[in-house]
């Protein structure tokens, strides 16, 4: 900023130097005006010598005693001269101004008349202005490194000591000590994530040790969420409305498979395709999640992304496909090395799923958290089923004790079920060559809630919440694509 400040005023003050230097000169050329007449009009040298000695007389009375003028052949030699002896040469540094003349007495009738100032007094001038100013610039940058230290020390300086010293207690286990400093917004936005992430490893680490607890010991079972009650009618109307619900749902997963394999068919520049790629994106995903066809879903959010974003699209399936070398190989590997884990603590599980991550959910996962693809750590995912709470905590305790777990991870939501009753184990497993995997361990009872009770992913994946009375919205959907389908002589 000094030095930005210092050239922008160097540069205003040279250019003020040199039109005061400027305006003197046209003066000089100015006061030579009338003389010039006087020597065009004169009849003979002696009248031109008596002319240019009257015209320095005036300025030396005027105390502009520095001032000397003469007159000059069309070669530059001196014709004529107020002083009496040869002519005083100008200084190196003098200001000079020259007008041209026309007479008789002059070889080839051209000449000029040179006038000369001696500029002691403006280069004193110049050389005060340019003192003054490198002062002033001086004083300028002391005050502004001044301001800057002292900003430094209040906002920066002391905030930050204070927050070493509390991510230093918390370093010897003192995680409550942090406390918000005082100073820049970045200095309090990153203690308080310090506090923040302190919170969070306590939580996580008590997790775990009940975790731990529970698959050692006996304990009390979190009941599950009670189911929502429903009025029921007689058995004949509740079938009719069960067939009624099965031929509505049948329909849909029609029209939505017609739907994905017309855009698996369609280029991207398509813009038929972009409009039915716009209506999948945004409604027929989330139908497709609520009557439970998850790889119906998954192959719908994909084609649509395909058309949306073709680039992106292209990017993120480069990338997901370099992360193993053979896909099926590296899933059967880690089948194996979890089921070796559950074997050797005596655990037998019900059913050991697995699921990989498709690209759209990729792509939304790394835009919605700012994340690399190497930092998502659900791209592969395997679920464990058992049959009681206390094999879910012996099964994960196995999987912590085999492998290496990134324990910041870790989410106990059967102790702490999610607000929608949501119940499972989650953990993340770091692989020997290095890529993590996320495995869930829950029970057949917790499975079938969070599938179809009302912890149904669709509901709580889906952008906003969606409350109990709102199912009516989908299942108004449903029954205009089922008149419409049959007025079109679909699923009769």
């Amino acid at each position: 900023m000094t030095l930005v400040l210092g050239v922008l005023t160097g540069v205003v003050q040279n250019r003020e130097i040199e039109r005061g230097r400027e305006d003197r000169r046209l003066l000089l050329e100015q006061a030579l005006a009338p003389l010039a007449e006087d020597v065009e009009e004169a009849a003979d040298l002696p009248t031109i010598q008596s002319r240019l000695s009257h015209f320095q007389i005036a300025h030396f009375s005027r105390g502009h005693g520095s001032v000397r003028v003469v007159l000059l052949d069309a070669k530059g030699r001196v014709v004529a001269s107020p002083l009496t002896g040869p002519a005083e040469q100008p200084p190196k540094d003098a200001l000079t101004a020259r007008v041209p003349v026309r007479t008789r007495l002059l070889p080839g009738e051209r000449g000029e008349l040179e006038i000369w100032q001696d500029e002691t007094r403006f280069r004193d001038m110049a050389s005060r202005r340019w003192r003054q100013w490198i002062l002033s610039l001086g004083v300028a940058a002391i005050c502004i490194l001044a301001s800057l230290y002292f900003a430094y020390v209040l906002l920066i300086e002391r905030p930050l000591r204070r927050l070493l010293e509390g991510v230093k207690q918390m370093e010897q286990g003192y995680w409550s000590g942090l406390e918000l400093p005082r100073g820049a917004w970045e200095m309090r936005w990153l203690a308080y994530r310090f506090r923040n992430l302190g919170t969070q490893l306590e939580e996580t680490v008590r997790r775990l040790v009940e975790a731990e607890r529970r698959s050692v010991s006996g304990f009390r079972p979190v009941p599950a969420p009670a189911p929502v009650a429903r009025p029921s009618g007689d058995g004949a109307s509740q079938g009719g409305s069960m067939q009624e619900e099965a031929f509505r749902r049948k329909i849909l997963r029609r029209y939505l498979v017609a739907r994905c394999r017309f855009l698996e068919t369609r280029d991207p520049s398509d813009p038929a395709a972009r409009a039915a790629a716009h209506e999948v994106w945004e409604r027929d995903v989330h139908e497709a999640q609520r009557i439970g066809e998850s790889p119906l879903k998954s192959r719908l959010e994909d084609a649509a992304f395909r058309i949306l974003e073709p680039d992106a699209w292209a990017d993120v399936s480069r990338r997901a496909a370099g992360l193993t070398k053979s896909r099926k190989k590296w899933i059967r590997d880690r089948e194996a090395e979890l089921k070796a884990a559950l074997a050797e603590a005596g655990v037998k599980p019900r059913a050991l799923q697995h699921r990989v991550k498709h690209i759209a959910g990729i792509w939304r996962k790394m835009k919605s958290k700012g994340l690399a693809i190497e930092q998502i750590h659900d791209i592969f995912a395997f679920r464990i089923l058992l049959d009681t709470e206390e094999e879910c905590y012996m099964a994960l305790s196995a999987l912590h004790h085999r492998f290496e777990a990134l324990l910041l991870r870790f989410k106990d939501y059967i102790a702490e079920p999610k607000e929608n009753g949501y119940q499972s184990l989650h953990t993340c497993i770091r692989a020997p060559g290095g890529l993590v995997y996320e495995v869930q361990i829950r029970t057949i009872a917790m499975h079938a809630q969070a599938e179809g009770g009302i912890a149904a992913h669709w509901k709580y994946k889906k952008e906003g919440t969606v409350d109990v009375d709102d199912e009516e919205a989908p299942r108004g959907v449903l029954l205009s694509l089922t008149d419409a389908l049959r007025r079109r002589g679909i699923g009769s």
